[in-house]
């Protein structure tokens, strides 16, 4: 799932990601951009800038400090420099109005600003390259993961806010699978190992405040691994990690070929490792977290050597032998940024970026050693079709994605929403990638 801030942060935070709070031992980009965003409200001009500069350096690929860095400018009295970065977020694929900050008002007659805005609102033009393939009947179901059972020809979608795994048959008519019960969490990530009937899936939840603890207004997290038989349901075994302390948040996962398990922790940004349903959870690599937070959607090629994990700064190359990390590096205008579902398909990665103002299914080609993007591609994207869209599975050559999860609809303790408006419906994509 993806994730955003929980401060005020109008410029920087409200694209960063999306979610739940965090608590960070070190100041990573969430911290920089809190500290950001309370320089700014104080007037602090220059503390503004040194705090987006630290950011910029870290997270390049994402829209929203590519944003920030532009305003940047515009306090340094850099004019030129701010329209030439508002040129490389439209070059990228945002598609915020910079008309509606009026920090730009002294450059809006400028060709180069009226180009890049131009830019940036053509990126709102659909690219719908796939069709419906249902629609979850229950409007409240929030799904953040899907899975297909081959063998019995059925999806699986798991639910935030019922915190259960049901059925879906062709229609969107959805049947409890696996039940809500005391034990379970909001369902995020869904695998199914189909060779061992086994269903794997993740959850998590706001911890309880005890009495005592101050209200800081930032929320900590429980998480629990589980799995389930694929044939019944059945609840076999679960798994915390980090003996089931507060502050980890199991997101998602990649079944190996050996039948294990490698695992994000979003909150801690760490991966974990499960050998076997025989073993515990073991922390596996913990990147340094001024340069990698929030691990999300995780993926392996094919001789599990490798594996990609995407973090809000982009998506990183991890070497399983050697437990080296390095981002992958792509074109300043290809983003990496705050991806939820990533996957492996035929030499390269197909990717659900959830960012407000990048809402979208990428294709993204690798060099032949797997370090580099060589070339990215828009296959869907488009409100109020794609919005808020989470993650996938891979159907042979078709990809099934949730493309209006609504999972925003949640606040911080869990609760769900009352809807604005008439009910809707979250709808699967099925897109056929060539």
């Amino acid at each position: 799932m993806t994730r955003s801030l929980l401060v005020p942060c109008a410029i920087i935070a409200a694209t960063l990601a999306a979610g739940v709070a965090r608590q960070s031992p070190t100041c990573d980009v969430f911290c920089h951009a809190r500290l950001a965003t309370r320089a700014e409200a104080a007037g602090d001009r220059a503390e503004y800038q040194r705090q987006v500069r630290i950011i910029g350096a870290v997270a390049p690929s994402h829209p929203g400090v590519v944003y920030a860095v532009a305003r940047a400018f515009m306090y340094a009295s850099k004019p030129d420099s701010a329209l030439a970065t508002l040129d490389l977020m439209a070059r990228m694929g945002d598609t915020r109005d910079p008309n509606g900050d009026s920090l730009f008002a002294p450059v809006r007659r400028r060709p180069s600003y009226i180009a890049a805005r131009n830019q940036l609102l053509a990126n709102r033009l659909p690219i719908l390259d796939g069709k419906v393939a249902f629609e979850i009947d229950d409007p409240d179901f929030t799904p953040e993961a899907i899975a297909y059972d081959s063998a019995r020809s059925r999806f699986l979608a798991g639910s935030l806010a019922r915190r259960l795994i049901a059925t879906v048959a062709p229609n969107g008519e959805t049947t409890p699978f696996v039940p809500a019960t005391s034990e379970m969490l909001r369902v995020v990530g869904i695998h199914i190992d189909a060779r061992r009937n086994r269903l794997w899936f993740a959850t998590w939840a706001p911890a309880p405040r005890p009495p005592s603890a101050p209200e800081t207004g930032e929320t900590s997290t429980i998480t629990r691994l589980f799995l389930a038989d694929l044939a019944t349901g059945r609840i076999v075994r679960s798994w915390t990690p980090d003996g089931g302390r507060r502050g980890h948040l199991l997101n998602d996962f990649v079944i190996m070929d050996d039948g294990g398990l490698f695992l994000t922790d979003t909150d801690a940004g760490s991966i974990y490792r499960l050998r076997s349903p025989a073993d515990t959870l073991e922390l596996f690599l913990q990147p340094d977290p001024n340069r990698l937070s929030t691990a999300n959607g995780i993926t392996s090629t094919p001789d599990g050597r490798t594996l990609y994990v995407a973090f809000v700064e982009g998506i990183a190359r991890v070497d399983v032998a050697s437990r080296s990390v390095a981002l992958v590096t792509a074109a300043d205008t290809v983003s990496t940024a705050a991806i939820d579902g990533l996957y492996w398909y035929r030499g390269g990665l197909i990717a659900v970026q959830g960012l407000p103002t990048m809402a979208r299914v990428v294709r993204y080609e690798l060099s032949p050693n797997g370090e580099r993007i060589t070339a990215a591609a828009v296959i869907e994207r488009g409100q109020p079709v794609v919005v808020e869209p989470t993650t996938g599975v891979l159907v042979g050559s078709r990809f099934y994605y949730i493309a209006n999860s609504q999972y925003g609809r949640l606040d911080e303790r869990g609760t769900l929403e009352p809807r604005k408006g008439p009910p809707t419906r979250t709808a699967v994509r099925v897109i056929e990638l060539r």
